[in-house]
């Protein structure tokens, strides 16, 4: 059901697939370990929330880009994946870099990684106002 959501979206605004899988679909999967870190720093246990960000980190950079082709074959843009990756490359150093130098995670390093997701909206081609 999320395919063809995201196929009949795509075609329905005119913007790629992996544009709207970049966004939507990976939101979408990503929600449920957004709860789960959420719940775990509420209420203190800081090492879930870390082990469970880096491990779903672990997972889609490796076994989720395996395990569907293969089972399935497919073709893909070169270019689509290597900016996309690109962009979570740098996001994650960025990320790094800025928990690393204020050694705190907290509202302000929250916002500002939010503001560098929004920002990739603008870096992916077809997504452009």
């Amino acid at each position: 059901a999320v395919v063809l959501s995201v196929a009949k979206l795509s075609a329905l605004l005119g913007i790629p697939e992996y544009v709207i899988s970049f966004f939507g679909a990976a939101i979408g999967t990503s929600f449920p370990e957004i709860v789960v870190d959420v719940t775990a720093a509420r209420r203190g246990h800081y090492e879930i929330a870390l082990g469970d960000i880096l491990g779903s980190c672990l997972i889609d950079a490796t076994l989720a880009p395996g395990i569907g082709p293969a089972f399935f074959g497919t073709v893909v843009d070169g270019r689509g994946g290597l900016l996309g990756a690109g962009i979570a490359a740098a996001g994650m150093i960025v990320a790094a870099g800025l928990l690393m130098a204020r050694k705190r995670h907290d509202r302000i390093s929250g916002a500002i990684f939010v503001a560098l997701y929004l920002l990739s909206y603008f870096l992916l081609p077809g997504m452009n106002p």
